[in-house]
């Protein structure tokens, strides 16, 4: 591992361990137990306190490795810095477009555009996992999960 990659997994397990402080104290916040079982602030608890724990052990372990090799770029440059900027702009364009479109057609265009910019140049594997993973997924949410995903405009 180099130093560039120890300061990166250094940095990430810091922003984890925080990450899990933070939500331990707002599950607390919550009841943990209620009269018929786990509360609503149990699960998150629990989840909470494991990373935590993980993401220390973890530190350690980096913090104990020694650096070898040279130092690897932590950003992408040329064109992969134009895949990952491609990928970052579209989540943020569906993101944008969930409400008006909703989940299917927002997710199929992002789901489409994702395969398209990984590379990804056969159409029928690009619409079967365009189809798959935006009406497949409705389905699967909104009929066997109950969970409201947003519809759109237009119904769909």
């Amino acid at each position: 591992m180099s130093a560039t990659m120890r300061r990166g997994w250094r940095v990430a397990t810091i922003v984890l361990f925080a990450l899990s402080i933070f939500t331990i104290h707002q599950s607390v916040e919550l009841s943990l137990m209620d009269r018929l079982g786990p509360g609503p602030g149990f699960f998150p608890f629990w989840l909470a306190l494991l990373g935590a724990l993980l993401s220390l052990i973890l530190f350690v372990e980096v913090h104990r490795t020694r650096p070898e090799g040279p130092a690897i770029p932590l950003m992408p440059r040329g064109p992969a810095l134009g895949q990952v900027s491609l990928i970052v702009a579209s989540i943020a364009v569906t993101a944008a477009l969930l409400e008006p479109l909703g989940f299917r057609l927002a997710m199929l265009l992002f789901n489409g555009g994702l395969l398209f910019a990984m590379g990804e140049r056969r159409w029928w594997a690009v619409a079967l996992f365009a189809v798959t993973g935006s009406f497949g997924v409705y389905h699967v949410f909104n009929n066997w999960l109950d969970v409201v995903l947003p519809v759109g405009r237009l119904g769909i």
